[in-house]
Order: structure tokens, then sequence, then C-alpha cells
């Protein structure tokens, strides 16, 4: 049996031998296995690529939203602090002092009642309630002081938006907002808090209520105590996230980390989330979605990738079997041709070239190799013939040659003289085989119109003449002229006898010549003088600027262009830079000969003999007059309001900063007035944004003719105007009095009818407008400016609440123009 099976294994091997020892099939497995490992490759990678860009996509869509929701949740909340800010402004120590009037004024304020659905609060210095709003919470005279974020604010008196918390009366869960109430000196007397109520109806329900896909949903974490406070869940409202350590993703949004990530949540679920920090309240805005869901279309495609990959690998294989031995059978015929040779079964012939590849490729070189043997014993005679001939030549200057293009077209040069090492940086003996190594020298161009030229020649067997550029391995690129007489051959070989010079100087000095009569023809003005500075050349560019003819021009000087702009001292150093340094080159403003006066870029030049001495100063001078206009427009539009024509936001910044430094070195007040126009918008609608940029223009005019040259007049966009008052007086009752009639004065200004026209014609409108007027004074830089700005801005709010056409003062100084309502207070105070 044993002996049976060994038998079997070498019959076998004998089998498989032949193939594994064939070209053909080493070929055809190598082949399809390189065509395998790719396409499974190409299918992997596919599927990974595809599966990320898909995570890229959803996390982006993802965090998309969720920056929506975050952005309209911060918008929420600050509107509602702004709305408690404006609240507190009203109420002064006097007002917390009065329970009656305390308690009427925060119920007038029914918007809060609105914006806040558990009611506000108003608090005293030590955190105990004075209103309670609606009363049934029972929350009146109960102390928050122990309430971190009620605390924070009394003692910092910063605005705050506490911790989800259980209310101490109600016990629902509610999210305090808080801000201070200050005094005329801006001391903290108490806060008012709004709060809103987690478990009813709030402004966090419309995005509670959504779902991200099917299964995914949305929460919002409060970071500071790691809990849920809303949730597309209600069930996780007020329950604690994930422990530190169970879910990565989520301990990195704790830490601050805004982006997406995919992690396993606590309940087990792989899930994609997305993370957004809201700024107001560092609550964290999240979206989460399960990868399942997520992923869902990709692990279909995926199925649908692997069976293709399968199907392309089965055809491949066949396809490839079948393909090579095909276009390796003339391989084998070629094999068996030249075995036959060998064994001089037939004659040495050429092989039979069928295919243009390799293998038609290897036919033709055998088929070369017996040409080449036939062409040795000719070559051989002419090279005998050929040393002699050098000797003859070696003595002429200059590169004497016979180039030959072959009845086979292979191109050579039996013949060169040893001029060719100096004159080609070439050894002639490499160049008799093959005219390769000359051609290689050739530049690009230039080899191309050798070759046409020389066809040229062979076609009318007339003379060759032409000039080409050659790379000298030593000597770099040189020009040659090569002329030759061709002859033609019995067996259709073609050969010139010829004569190659280098002709390089002669091409530097011409081309020398054309660069500078070019040159001087330039698309800048030109013009030479002599040592004494008379003008003896000058270019059309001259005449075109200057409108001096040449004529006009040579024996002046250049005086004859002088605009008077420039002193003496300017020519006196323009002299003194040509002496020390040979060169000058500035702006100067000449005029033309019609009076025209026009600005230069100059540049001028130092020409010097062999001895040092001056023989000549070429100046060169392009007009610039143009391009310094495009520069004052482009000033215009940087710093300047189109419509108005008064610096815009970014000017203003600048010179509101340099009356800031002015302030505080020479120890002065001054006042920033903040402008808003009443009514701006009914003209607007009733007449159209042309009418209301008529009437922008001319509040504009009215404000600048009030004020002083040395004060700053400026529009911020819209309808919003600032006036920056300086050098006021230096007590602080007296400046804010002056500042007061210069409102007065701008208010009253503004008040005026006006009588609008369109710029294009049509009606008049009659239209009457006011202005409500904000005002902080400030000395030095003991505030900033956008704290200066802010301050100015509420006092501005604080007249459109007083009823609109009044002025307010922000601190304790005020002045309300005659006639405005009786409700602007006697200090704005702090906001």
């Amino acid at each position: 049996m044993k002996k049976t099976m060994g038998t079997l294994k070498d019959r076998a091997r004998a089998a498989l031998k032949p193939l594994s020892g064939s070209l053909r099939t080493r070929v055809v497995l190598g082949l399809l296995l390189g065509v395998m490992v790719a396409l499974w490759l190409t299918t992997l990678a596919l599927m990974y690529f595809l599966k990320q860009e898909m995570l890229a996509t959803l996390a982006a869509q993802q965090y998309s939203v969720v920056s929506l929701l975050a952005n309209d949740i911060d918008r929420s909340v600050t509107e509602r602090i702004r709305a408690l800010e404006g609240v507190a402004a009203t109420l002064d120590a006097k007002t917390m002092e009065q329970p009656a009037r305390l308690d009427a004024s925060v119920r007038g304020q029914t918007v809060l009642l609105t914006l806040f659905n558990w009611g506000v609060l108003v608090t005293d210095r030590k955190g105990t309630t004075l209103v309670s709003l609606p009363e049934a919470h029972g929350r009146q005279g109960v102390n928050y002081a122990d309430v971190e974020a009620v605390r924070e604010t009394l003692e910092t008196g910063r605005t705050t938006v506490g911790a989800a918390l259980l209310g101490k009366t109600t016990h629902q869960p509610v999210v305090p907002m808080i801000v201070p109430i200050r005094d005329g000196n801006g001391q903290v007397i108490g806060s008012l808090i709004g709060l809103t109520n987690l478990a009813a109806s709030n402004f966090l329900d419309e995005i509670g209520a959504n779902r991200f896909g099917r299964q995914g949903g949305y929460l919002i974490t409060d970071p500071s105590q790691r809990i849920f406070i809303a949730a597309t869940d209600k069930t996780r409202v007020m329950q604690p996230g994930p422990p530190v350590g169970v879910n990565p993703v989520y301990d990195r949004y704790i830490d601050g980390h805004e982006g997406s990530g995919v992690a396993r949540s606590s309940r087990g679920v792989v899930e994609l989330s997305s993370s957004r920090k809201v700024r107001s309240t560092g609550w964290l805005m999240q979206s989460v979605l399960p990868a399942d869901e997520a992923f869902a279309p990709f692990y279909a495609l995926r199925w649908r990738l692997l069976a293709s990959a399968l199907i392309l690998s089965v055809l491949a294989a066949g396809m490839g079997w079948w393909w090579l031995r095909r276009e390796l059978r003339p391989l084998g015929e070629a094999v068996d041709m030249l075995g036959a040779m060998r064994d001089g079964v037939i004659p040495r012939q050429p092989l039979p070239v069928r295919r243009d590849d390799e293998i038609g490729a290897l036919a033709g070189a055998f088929n070369g190799l017996l040409q080449r043997l036939i062409e040795g014993e000719a070559r051989a005679a002419e090279h005998s013939f050929n040393q002699r001939l050098r000797v003859i030549v070696s003595q002429i200057p200059g590169v004497v040659f016979q180039y030959r293009i072959g009845a086979d077209g292979r191109h050579s040069l039996p013949f060169v003289s040893d001029a060719a090492r100096e004159v080609w940086g070439l050894a002639p003996d490499g160049l008799a085989e093959d005219s390769e190594g000359f051609l290689v020298t050739l530049e690009g161009e230039d080899r191309v119109a050798f070759l046409a030229s020389l066809f040229a020649s062979a076609c009318t067997l007339g003379p060759w003449h032409l000039e080409c550029r050659i790379q000298h391995p030593r000597r770099g690129v040189r020009w040659m002229h090569m002329d030759g007489i061709p002859e033609a051959a019995a067996d259709g070989s073609l050969t010139w006898q010829g004569f190659a010079m280098d002709i390089t100087d002669a091409k530097d000095a011409e081309s020398e010549l054309r660069i500078a009569a070019a040159t001087f023809e330039t698309q800048e003005g030109i013009f030479i003088t002599d040592a004494q500075t008379r003008i003896v050349r000058v270019n059309q560019a001259f005449t075109t600027m200057t409108g001096y003819t040449a004529r006009e021009a040579i024996g002046q000087t250049p005086r004859l262009l002088r605009s008077g702009r420039h002193d003496a001292e300017f020519y006196g150093r323009l002299r003194e830079g040509l002496a020390r340094n040979g060169f000058w080159q500035g702006e100067i403003w000449n005029r033309r000969k019609s009076g025209e006066v026009f600005a230069e870029w100059v540049t001028i030049s130092t020409v010097r003999d062999r001895s040092g001495e001056v023989t000549h100063y070429v100046a060169a001078f392009s007009d610039i007059t143009e391009h310094k206009r495009a520069e004052e427009q482009i000033e215009q539009l940087a710093f300047y309001d189109p419509l108005t024509r008064l610096p815009n936001r970014r000017l203003f910044h600048d010179r509101f900063d340099q009356a800031l430094a002015a302030s505080a070195r020479n120890n002065t007040r001054g006042a920033l007035m903040f402008l808003d126009l009443d009514g701006f918008k009914g003209l607007n609608d009733q007449h159209g944004h042309v009418m209301g940029d008529a009437l922008l223009a001319e509040v504009a005019r009215r404000l600048t003719a009030s004020v002083r040259e040395t004060d700053t007049v400026a529009r911020l966009g819209g309808d919003e105007f600032v006036v920056v008052l300086e050098s006021l007086d230096e007590g602080r009752a007296a400046a804010a009095a002056h500042a007061g009639r210069v409102a007065e004065k701008l208010r009253e200004a503004l008040a005026r009818p006006y009588l609008l026209v369109l710029p294009t014609g049509g009606a008049e409108v009659s239209h009457h407008c006011t202005a409500s007027i904000g005002i902080s004074l400030f000395n030095g830089h003991g505030e900033s400016r956008d704290e200066l700005l802010k301050q100015a801005d509420i006092a501005m709010y604080r007249a459109k609440s007083a009823g609109r056409n009044a002025i307010c003062f922000f601190g304790d100084h005020t002045a309300s123009a005659p006639g405005s309502p009786e409700g602007c207070p006697q200090s704005a105070g702090s906001a």
C-alpha cells in the first residue's frame, strides 16, 4: 500500500513539473494573485473610508443641529437676562425701601411673568424675599442667601445663571437667573431673580420634544452638577449623567470639549453623540443617536461590496487565464524558430514581427543584430579613410564633419575633426556610430529645427544652412553656424559634407545692441543727461507722459518739468544721494507741458567712465497719479461711511482711543453721546429705504454743523450715531452741564422738521423725527472704550424708555430735554 502511494505521488510531481517550470504558468498565477490582492484590498479600503466618511458626515450634521439649538437656547437665556437687567435698572434704593412701591413696580412688568414660568423674586441685600410673584408659591420672606448663585450675585454684583435645584417652598426643579439691583452709587442693594420650572412648560420644551432620527434624542446637561435638566426622554430630567469613567466621550464633554464622538453609553448602547456649550449658562446641548441606526445604510452597502468583489474575482481569474495564454503564444513560436536556426535546420533569417510589443521588440532586436553584422565590414573600411582625413583637417578652425542618414534612418557622424573637442565639447570617436551624443547637446527647439532643416535639404539635395544652440559641457550655451552639401549614395543613404563655426561672441554683441534699443523704448519714460544735467536723449514714453517732444527737451535741464511742489532742500537731498550712492529713487511731483501736475516714481542712476568720472545720468520714471488717487479712494472706503461721509465704526474706534489717551494725558474730561433716531423704521416702511437714506444724510449734516470741528461725529450703522466731545470742564458737574447743553442743542437740531427729496427727483416728503440720546462721561483710561460705549447705550435706552426725544446720563447726572417725558429719572443708574 505504501509503495502504491509513493508511486502516485511521484507521478503527480512529474505531471506538475512542466507546469511549475513554465513561464506562462508563473506569469498567469502571479498576475491573478496581484489582481486578487489589489481587488480585495481596494474593497476593504473602500468599506473603511466609506464608514469614516459616513461617520464624519453624520457627526457634522449632528453637531450643526446641536449648535443651532445651543445658539437658540443662548439667545433665549440672554433675552431673559436682559429683561431682568432692564427691570433691575428701574429699581433704586428709595423703591426698595417702600414695599408697596416695590411690589407695584415689579407687578407692572408683566413680561417677566411671561418669560419666567415660575415667577420672579426681589430680595434685599441679605437675600430675604421682599416681593414674590405669583404670591401662591409662598416665597415671601424666605431667605435665599444660602443658594450659591444668589450669594455670588449679592457679593460680586455679577449677573448669574444658577444651577438647577429644588425650590425651597415649591420643591420643584427650577433654574434661577439672578441680576443685581444697585443704588445710585453702584452698590448692590438686592437682587432680582427669575425662576424657570423645568417640570412645567418652559422655553426648553420645544427642544426636548424633538428627536434626532427615529431612536435618538436631545439632552441638556448641567456640567457643574453632572445632571440632565432637559431631555427628549422626560424620565431623565434632573437625573444624574453617567458616572466618571463609564462613558469617556461624555466625560470629555463635561470637561469642555465641543464636537462629536462614538462611545458605549451607560445603558450599554453604542451611540453617536455631539455636544455644544451654551455660552451664557455653561449648559451642554447634546444629541445622541444609536450607532445601529446611524450606520444602517453602510452595513447594507458593505454586503453588496463583498458580493461584488467575489464576482469580480471569479471573472478576473477566468479572463486573465485566457488572455495571458493568447498573448504569450507568439513567444513560443519565436523560441521554436530560433532553435531551428541554431540546429541548422533553416538558414539565418529575420524573425517575423507580428506585434508591436515586447515580443515584437525581441524579434526586432534579433533582426537588427543581423543587419549590424553586415554593416560592420563597411564601417571598418570607412574608419581607415577617416583617420587619414582627420590629420588633414585638424588644423582648420571650426569643425569639419560628415553627417549621414543611413538607408535605415540611423543618424551618425562618420567623420568629425578634432576641433569638436573644443567647439562642441565632445570626443569625435563617440559620434561615429550614432549622432545622439551630438543631438542631445542641442537646445529643445533647436533640435527640432536642426532635424527639420536636414530633411528640407534632403528633399531638394540643396545646400544646408543653419544657426542653432548647443549646451557645451564647460562653456554653457554656444551658438553654432553650420553649412553642408548633401550627397546621395546608391544604397539610399545621404551624407552631408559640412563645416561648423562658433558664432556666440557675434550673437552676444548683436543681442546687446537689440536689448539696449528695446530697453530704451520701454513703457517707462526715460531721459539721459550729460554730466552738466543737460538732456541729450529722451524716448517716446517721455514725450507721451510729459507732452514735450525730443526737439523741445534736448538741450534743456530737468528743471523744465518742475511743478514747484518741492523746495530747494528736497533737490539738495536728491543730489547728495546721487553723489554718495550713485543712485536715487523716490516720488516726485512734476508738471506736463499742458500745465497738469502729476506724480512720478523716478529712478536716477549715475554713469561713470573707466576712470570713475561722471559722464551721464539716466532717469527712468513712471506715472503713478492714478495709483495715488486709488490709494485715496481706498482710504475713504476703509474709514468713512459711504452714505453720510461720516467716520465709520473703525475710524471712530481709533479717534475715541485717541480721545481717551488725550484725556488721560491732559487730565481733562470728555463725553460720549449715543444717539438713536425715534420712528426711523416708520419712514422706511412708508417711503422706502432710499428716503430713509436721505434722512440719515440730513441727520449727519445737522450733527456735524452742531458741534466743534475738534469733536467727532460717527455713524455706527443703521440709525445709530455717536458724538465724542473732548476738553470739557475739569469738574464732573461742570463737564456734565456742558455735555447736557451740547446734547440739548443736538436734540433740538434733530427735532426740526425734515423736507426730504430723492436724488432722482419726485415729490417732496415732510417728516418729523426726534432722537433719544444717552451720555457717558469719561476721564482718561479709567474705563475701557467698550465699557463707555455700553454705558452710553444703556443711557440711550433709558431715554427711549422714558418716552423718547429725551436725554439721559449714565451714572449720577442727567439732562432731560424740555418737553421730554417726566418719567426720565434723575440718574440712569448702573445696569
